[in-house]
């Protein structure tokens, strides 16, 4: 079928599809997952140009077809597509690369031996020079037949995946790509039974659905590409969003700088003394490693345990101008008093204070059960460092006794 979408809407669609191809086949081709998609979208990027009326008058005027057969071959890489998705979807069920491989070696022949069936059913439509809507015939309804067998079973397979995720789903993220998933799998299903039950009804003489289906052909392909291409399109803009440091990892490690500088800067040996921020590397110029964060946490923790030595008691009213001035919500002000009392831990090292011997009721181990959960407590104490900071330069804490709230 040729396209009945507008050039100045369909070629930039296209141009972007293309790039998204190329972006896909530059980085995402570390595993079998990734390449199966990319053929997808291939398959998928060379029917839509097959259904392009610039593109099929090009080829019509070189000789090396006529229209009809560029609508024919554009079914027949919709088959191919359909074939590589479901090695797609083996190896979402957790069936092994191997495994996959010997298994879709078949349905890779079946997509094959479809195709040719496909072409040899529409000789007629060729001949005639008419799409499958308007030549008719029982052998057009077989051709759609053909057409279709293979994307049922796509279907099914992707209802059975994007159902099983929708019910694992643990997050706002997965819960939507997997709707997602849904949806547009239930829109195709019911392009199919549209196409094949129009088809067998105008056969059958009791409807005349020529035009609609004509008009309806001629764009909904282009849409259905879209769809896959915005699922291909995550990746990269996961990829992106990992390399602009935006990532979960990249954000705390980041958050947590401020505290670290000051804390190596007042207790130097527990510096690692590693580069942070390597620029030597252009791929992870912003985004960091688990490695990194790891190691900053390390840093952190190890100077707190550090100047404990120098943490002394501070007076009520102090801490309550503190929270008055700086207006620290009730659900923060345990992180807030660990900045403040370790603010002139820090302030006390610097100015050569004689450090003592904690209590060893006040040393209180870390709850934490992860890097995450790690970097999260110290991210809500480096949240009011800034502010702690600034509150020793007019706050002067009192007495030697040692405080009691440090996270370990």
């Amino acid at each position: 079928m040729t396209s009945t979408i507008p050039g100045i809407v369909a070629w930039p669609v296209i141009a972007i599809m293309a790039m998204l191809l190329a972006a896909r086949f530059r980085w995402c081709r570390a595993n079998l997952y990734q390449t199966y998609f990319n053929n997808v979208m291939a398959w998928l990027l060379l029917a839509q140009l097959l259904r392009e009326r610039r593109v099929q008058a090009v080829l019509s005027k070189s000789a090396l077809m006529n229209v009809t057969t560029a609508q024919q071959l554009s079914c027949v890489a919709m088959i191919l597509a359909c074939g590589e998705f479901i090695g797609f979807t083996m190896l979402w069920n957790r069936i092994s690369p191997e495994a996959t491989r010997r298994s879709h070696r078949y349905y890779r022949l079946a997509a094959i031996a479809l195709s040719a069936a496909f072409l040899a059913t529409g000789t007629r439509a060729r001949v005639a020079g008419q799409p499958f809507e308007v030549s008719g015939g029982w052998d057009a309804v077989l051709a759609l037949s053909l057409y279709l067998t293979i994307i049922v079973i796509l279907v099914v397979r992707l209802l059975w995946m994007f159902g099983s995720e929708l019910l694992r789903a643990t997050d706002t993220r997965e819960l939507l790509l997997a709707a997602a998933g849904v949806l547009a799998v239930v829109l195709t299903v019911a392009a199919c039974l549209e196409a094949l039950v129009l088809a067998v009804s105008d056969q059958l003489g009791w409807s005349n659905t020529v035009a609609f289906r004509v008009r309806v052909h001629g764009f909904e392909f282009l849409w259905m590409a879209v769809i896959v291409y915005l699922f291909g399109a995550v990746p990269l803009a996961v990829r992106l969003h990992s390399y602009l440091g935006l990532d979960r990892v990249s954000r705390t490690w980041r958050g947590l700088q401020p505290l670290r500088l000051s804390m190596t800067a007042v207790v130097p040996e527990s510096s690692f003394n590693l580069e942070h921020d390597d620029l030597e590397h252009d791929d992870r110029r912003f985004r960091k490693s688990t490695l990194q964060l790891h190691q900053t946490v390390i840093e952190i923790r190890d100077a707190i345990l550090q100047l404990r030595h120098y943490v002394r008691a501070t007076a009520p009213d102090e801490l309550a101008r503190f929270f008055q001035t700086y207006s620290v919500p009730a659900d923060e002000r345990d992180s807030a008093t660990n900045a403040f009392e370790l603010a002139h831990a820090a302030k006390a090292k610097a100015a050569g204070d004689r450090p003592e011997t904690p209590d060893q009721a006040v040393v209180v181990n870390s709850r934490s059960t992860s890097l995450y959960e790690e970097a999260a407590d110290l991210s809500a104490l480096a949240k009011w460092w800034p502010a702690a900071l600034a509150a020793t330069e007019q706050v002067i804490p009192e007495g030697p006794k040692t405080g009691s709230g440090l996270p370990a």
